[in-house]
């Protein structure tokens, strides 16, 4: 009976994977064994000097008031507590930010060996490999006449249960048609992998055998095996008799491996040459999840690690008084520190979702715009032309055509300049300037008396013709 019961538990133990069992393909960055959590209560000098010396503060004489942090520190702390009598723990001081902290760690001991029932476990295990190594094919066979789709890049593969595994080029797909890909016929197939002869009859045999009868399965179940990868289990197929590859002269061949997927249709997860013309391809079905065997492992959850900040004794009562007025206040509103006043450029507030059309207020121009070269004191500027306004008189006096080609200008685009500045002002008084400055692009700006908008449009062709001069 004891020996029953031990095979019993070895098997739920290798179907339920325990955390105890080490994998190196755990990934202990993703999901570490242990967690450090940092508790808010404190825990004082004496008490933290008892438990490093293996004393608990319970059993100090009965004349040592135990403080409130000896409650707090075994009552309040974050680790949830173990069924499990063989969960210890020890205590170290370590030392974070030059502040000390004693850390409450949890250990958990080896169980002593037992040959007898290990070998029982390793029997056990080859069973239940066994059965499900049956059971997972029996869910498989209801992809029977269904083949499953995949398409990477320029190729596109295709895989048909009990049949074969082919790579092809797929047709242009037209458009409101929703489909598997069509192999284009002016193209090659290659068959990667197929299922064989002797593999084929096994199967035909095993839907005619009886499913009840254990050894009649075990006979005519095609050749598929059950591997283990960091707890996970799933079933592979070897295809062989592929098309005969060109650099190697063998036929390709395909090893197709089957998981568990208890949220995803039948699909194909990925296909990969590994060396030339061998392939792998991963199936994720949910049809092995009807088997335990299948199932992904279970989280297991870190063992905690809580560290108290230790404070002098005379110093316990009054961080203990400064955090329970601190959580009656409540704690500040993270979101009021990372609020920024809003940012306006030109009368914008960026960031506001409004959209900004061409009737919108326009930007404001700065007043000393037109000044910006003739403030610079190494700035030159000079008159070209210049008219008084028809209340003066309005006298027109223009540079000659020699002081122009002195100054490097063309007076043909100097006079189409003054036509346009002087139809611009109208009755009003107006100049063209042209102003050198080091460093700077040449300008030459027609201003127009009183009339900031004038100014502005006349700079802008100005500016235009001015380029046009330098070239």
């Amino acid at each position: 009976m004891l020996s029953a019961v031990s095979i019993f538990l070895s098997v739920f133990q290798l179907i339920n994977a325990s955390p105890a069992i080490f994998s190196v393909y755990d990934d202990l960055l993703a999901f570490p064994k242990y967690e450090i959590v940092i508790s808010e209560t404190y825990i004082s000098n004496t008490e933290a000097s008892a438990l490093l010396s293996k004393t608990s503060p319970l059993t100090l004489p009965q004349s040592s008031k135990p403080s409130e942090s000896t409650t707090s520190f075994s009552d309040q702390t974050d680790e949830p507590k173990s069924t499990n009598s063989d969960l210890h723990v020890s205590h170290e001081l370590i030392y974070f930010h030059q502040e000390p902290y004693l850390c409450k760690i949890p250990l958990l001991e080896t169980p002593m060996r037992n040959e007898t029932l290990e070998q029982e476990t390793r029997a056990a295990e080859r069973q239940e490999l066994a059965r499900a190594t049956v059971r997972g094919w029996e869910l498989l066979q209801e992809l029977e006449d269904e083949c499953l789709y995949f398409i990477s890049g320029w190729w596109s593969y295709s895989f048909c249960h009990n049949s074969e595994v082919t790579q092809f080029h797929q047709l242009a797909p037209q458009p409101g048609k929703i489909g598997p890909p069509k192999r284009d016929p002016s193209t090659k197939q290659f068959v990667l992998g197929r299922v064989t002869t002797q593999d084929n009859d096994r199967a035909i045999s095993w839907k005619k055998s009886n499913r009840n009868a254990e050894m009649n399965t075990r006979k005519s179940t095609p050749r598929m095996e059950l591997q283990a990868k960091g707890g996970t289990r799933y079933l592979v197929q070897r295809l062989e008799g592929g098309t005969i590859c060109d650099l190697t002269g063998k036929p390709r061949k395909i090893e197709v491996q089957f998981h568990c997927s208890p949220t995803a249709t039948d699909r194909i997860g990925y296909i990969k040459e590994l060396v030339t013309c061998s392939y792998l391809m991963a199936i994720y079905t949910p049809r092995l999840c009807d088997d335990v065997a299948f199932l992904p492992p279970k989280e297991n959850k870190a063992h905690t690690i809580t560290c108290h900040t230790v404070v002098p004794d005379k110093d316990l009562a009054k961080m203990v008084e400064l955090q329970a007025a601190g959580t009656q206040l409540g704690p500040e509103s993270p979101e009021a520190e990372t609020v920024e006043p809003p940012k306006i450029v030109g009368g914008i507030v960026l960031g506001a979702g409004k959209w900004i059309n061409i009737d919108s207020e326009r930007m404001p121009i700065p007043d000393d715009f037109s000044d910006e070269f003739s403030q610079q004191d190494d700035a030159i500027v000079e008159i070209i032309a210049r008219a008084k306004s028809k209340t003066e008189g309005g006298q027109v006096e223009v540079a000659t055509e020699a002081d122009l080609k002195k100054l490097d200008l063309d007076p043909e685009m100097i006079e189409t300049l003054r036509k346009e500045v002087q139809k611009l002002a109208n009755e009003k008084g107006w100049k063209i300037e042209i102003i050198d400055a080091p460093g700077q692009t040449r300008k030459i700006l027609g201003i127009v008396d009183g009339n900031d908008d004038d100014e502005e449009g006349a700079g802008e062709k100005n500016d235009d013709l001015s380029n046009k001069d330098e070239l």
